[in-house]
């Protein structure tokens, strides 16, 4: 049998488990009926916290974890290493105001699947959710600060 992170399995998005976590309640609300609208799920579940959430993900086993890392952001990236470790291992898509290069690299690299900047509409939480596979991980693309332009149109465009 393969390792759970190189299985891609296309499931029905009222089947989808989700955990919530925000340190906030209001953001908490608003996220979960961002969720509700997106797709839907089965289930979602909240928590407040780091403990709380790897304590709810153990005990629920979710098939998502949506994360707001500003919790202290240190706590939030710890938060993405603890799920990270888990058996069976969430996919953990981070939703967040904060969005500066640093932010979203170390996210990625401490084993978030996807990072969506908040704010984002019902179709981009969607993908960042359902698309693609936890051994694929997605960045977004890098804009300049001064022209805010992806480097990608910079090049395209020759600046």
């Amino acid at each position: 049998m393969q390792h759970d992170q190189d299985v891609h399995v296309e499931a029905d998005p009222g089947d989808v488990r989700v955990v919530a976590v925000d340190s906030l309640g209001q953001r908490r609300q608003v996220m979960r009926r961002m969720l509700e609208h997106a797709f839907e799920p089965a289930e979602i579940a909240e928590a407040d916290s780091r403990a709380a959430a790897i304590e709810l993900v153990g005990r629920c086993r979710p098939d998502v974890v949506v994360l707001e890392i500003q919790m202290p952001l240190e706590v939030g990236l710890d938060t993405i290493d603890d799920l990270g470790r888990m058996s069976p291992r969430p996919r953990i898509v981070v939703f967040s105001f904060r969005h500066d290069a640093a932010t979203v690299a170390a996210a990625l690299d401490r084993g978030a699947d996807a990072y969506l900047a908040k704010p984002a509409g019902l179709s981009e939480l969607r993908e960042a959710l359902m698309v693609a596979p936890r051994a694929v991980r997605h960045r977004p693309p890098r804009v300049e600060a001064s022209t805010g332009f992806k480097l990608e149109e910079q090049a395209a465009i020759g600046n």
